[in-house]
Order: structure tokens, then C-alpha cells, then sequence
């Protein structure tokens, strides 16, 4: 089972160095320019942790040009748990959403969890055209 914790979270504290050096190993894998703490402050952030208490990693959901997008990181070897971050991110917004994926593992993640390319690195997860089967 896999936990979800927002910023607001008191348990947020215990992961926040970890999440913050892992973003920081992971910025220019996901060309995010923006600070941690920007991001914690001034998106949706989602922190994912395994059932016995590691760290997975996190997405998190801002808007741009009138679209929401996700990103996101996480430690290396959780392909099978970021697919199911993704698909359970995907749950709580009524809207499409877009994501750009910079790498292949990062492409994989996206078309394993629904998501379609639109072109190059830009995909797009439709609403209401995957329904979650679990």
C-alpha cells in the first residue's frame, strides 16, 4: 500500500530532506529550474511513501497555459510504484493532464500509466478515457 502526504501533513517534516536532496539528484533529469522550496510552496505536491515507511518520491501539479501538467521524481528502482503514483495522481483531477517526459524510464512511466504521446516529449492523460480497474 502506498501512502500519500501533502506538505500540510506534520509527517511531511520527517521526509523533507530526503525529498528535497532527491530532488535536487533529479532537477535536470526533469528540467525543473525552480527551487524545492518553490515548489513545495506554489504547486500541488504529493509526497508517496511505500508501507514500510520508504521514501518513493514525489509528483507534483501546477498549471501552465491554462493546462494542468505533472511532474515529477523519485529514487531509482521504482518503476512498478511510480507507475502506480501516477495512476492514482491521475484520480483526483477532473481534467486532462499533460506531462513532458525528458527520458525514456520517465516515457515508459507515463504510457504504462495511461497516458498517450501528442508529440515528441509531450503527453497527455484524458480524462474520463482510463478508468482505474483496482
Amino acid at each position: 500500500m502506498i501512502k500519500v502526504i501533502i506538505t500540510r501533513n506534520p509527517e511531511f517534516l520527517s521526509y523533507k530532506e530526503k525529498l528535497q536532496k532527491m530532488y535536487e539528484q533529479n532537477q535536470d533529469k526533469i528540467c525543473d529550474s525552480n527551487s524545492f522550496n518553490f515548489i513545495i510552496h506554489n504547486t500541488l505536491f504529493y509526497c508517496f511513501v511505500d508501507s514500510d515507511g520508504t521514501l518513493i518520491g514525489a509528483i507534483y501539479f501546477f498549471k501552465e497555459k491554462d493546462k494542468l501538467f505533472l511532474n515529477a521524481y523519485s529514487g531509482r528502482k521504482h518503476l512498478d510504484a511510480n507507475i502506480e503514483c501516477v495512476k492514482l495522481s491521475t484520480t483526483w483531477f477532473n481534467c486532462d493532464i499533460y506531462a513532458e517526459a525528458q527520458n525514456r524510464a520517465s516515457a515508459l512511466c507515463l504510457l504504462r500509466a495511461g497516458f498517450k504521446r501528442v508529440k515528441d516529449k509531450l503527453f497527455v492523460y484524458k480524462h474520463g478515457e482510463n478508468p482505474r480497474k483496482d
